[in-house]
Formats: C-alpha cells, structure tokens, sequence
C-alpha cells in the first residue's frame, strides 16, 4: 500500500473513469515508487517530495533498471496524476510537478547491422545455444515463416566457422537429421513463440537492438544493403522478394539508426555473462 491509495483509486475510478487495467498499473508503478523513495528520498512523505526526488528516481528506472523510454515515461504520467490528484483533495498545498517532463526518446528505430559476420565473437555471451542457432539461420538469409521446417541436412554444408558448435548443440539419438527448432520427442516446434520463450534470456544479446524475429531479419537485410556491394537484381534474389519490397527496404535503411556491430558491445555486457552451454 501507497499514501492515500484508496482515495486515489476511488479518484481515478471516478472522474477519471480510468479502467480497471490503468488503476492496476498505476498502482504497481506507484507502490514501487513509494518503495524506492521510504529508501533513496529524505523524506517519504507526500508533502516533501519534490520534483528533483522524482527525477531521481526516474533516472534510477533509466539507467540501473534498464526500463525503455516509453516504460519510463508511463511512471512519468502516473506519478504526475497521483501528485495532481494530492493537490485536487486538498492533501499537498500545491501540485509540485508542474515542470516535470517525460524522457525523450530517439524516434527513428535502431538496428545492429554486421552482426552476421561476427557470430563465432558471441558463443561466450549466450546463455542459451538456440539463440545462435537463431542469428546463424537469419545470417544465412531465412525468413521466420521458414523456421521450424528447418533440418539439420539443410544447412550442414552452410554453418563455417560455426560448424562444430552448432552441430553440438543438437541430438542425433531420435533422428539423424533432426529439425533445427525441434521438442524432446523430435517434432518441430507448432510455433515460432516455443523458439522466442526459450532465447529471451538473450534478448539484449545485440543491445540496443532487442533480439525478435522482425529485428533479425531486418537488421541482416539492412547489413547487405548497407555494404553497397550488391546490385539490385542481386539483392532481389538473396531477399527472395519483389522490386517493391526491396524499394521500401532500401527506404528504410536510409531512414533507421543503423548501428556496425562491434566486440565491444560484447564487453559492455560485462565479463560474467554466462557461457553457452553444449
């Protein structure tokens, strides 16, 4: 429980008419809020909170806690609508938040480009082998829609330097060719969901560049577009799409935040990240 939580949702259930899932939210971010500052603020106290206090802490859910922009600035709105609602009832003698502001945030999306080439630099950083499976497949110009009918014949001859650790990574005891993306019993996985549930403990593997299926194969298709070696009728066949799709591609490249990947991305993560297991 916050400070004059019942009042506050009664407020919100009312005049604000805010649904059921908003006062939940602002709850949850309201009580970590309260929980931050009984710890962090000289005072908890509604009254002696001030705007510096509350940039604080937002700069704590930036930096330490890693939250996104977007995230951050949800807090923003909620803290600055419970302060709003103290000074409505009378409970603080003024709104004290007038000049705080949400963070601003980088509007074009950001992609790593040139990861394909350094896949053999990440076997250290992973915690999960299927993530490298995953960069290894969208590297070799797979679309997500072809990954779980994926075996094992169809890419052998294609893995280079990652030859000897992903073909370890696999079980050859159910089916000599086994499918990439398989269960226990063999069986390709019925969804692209089952392989994202087991890599999103590497998910900010290519950080700021969070690992989704729509991120890996956009950021590979910008590296070859990027490289400006390739015609267009040659880009056509490695992309397998039409001339349009690879107009709105080449538009797109121009207009990202397109970020070379480096090894030094790798250390930023820090030294204790965990080896990938075999």
């Amino acid at each position: 429980m916050y400070p004059h939580q019942e009042g506050f949702e009664n407020w919100c259930r009312g005049p604000q008419r805010l649904s059921p899932k908003s006062i939940e939210n602002a709850d949850y971010c309201l009580d970590h809020f309260f929980t931050y500052a009984e710890v962090n603020f000289p005072s908890s106290d509604v009254n002696e909170i001030t705007a510096s206090n509350v940039r604080d802490y937002l700069q704590q859910l930036a930096t330490k806690e890693n939250l996104q922009v977007t995230t951050v600035n949800k807090y923003v709105s909620y803290i600055k609508k419970y302060f709003y609602y103290l000074a409505l009832a009378g409970i603080t003698p003024s709104y004290r938040l007038l000049d705080l502001k949400g963070y601003s945030f980088e509007r074009r999306k950001t992609y790593v480009i040139d990861w394909p080439e350094h896949l053999p630099a990440l076997i250290p950083y992973v915690k999960q082998p299927v993530t490298l499976w995953l960069l290894q497949l969208f590297a070799l110009g797979y679309q997500a829609k072809e990954l779980l009918g994926i075996r094992y014949s169809d890419v052998k001859d294609n893995l280079g330097e990652m030859t000897d650790y992903l073909t370890g990574t696999l079980s050859f005891e159910k089916d000599p060719d086994p499918y990439i993306f398989a269960s226990r019993s063999g069986e390709p996985y019925a969804s692209t969901n089952n392989i994202m549930q087991l890599v999103k403990v590497d998910k900010d593997l290519l950080s700021p560049m969070p690992i989704t299926l729509t991120n890996l194969r956009l950021s590979y298709v910008y590296s070859l577009i990027s490289q400006q070696k390739y015609s267009d009728k040659e880009l056509l066949k490695i992309f397998r799409c039409p001339p349009k799709r690879l107009a709105y591609y080449q538009y797109n490249a121009a207009q990202c935040n397109l970020i070379p990947f480096s090894e030094e991305m790798l250390k930023k993560a820090g030294p204790d990240a965990a080896p990938a297991r075999k």
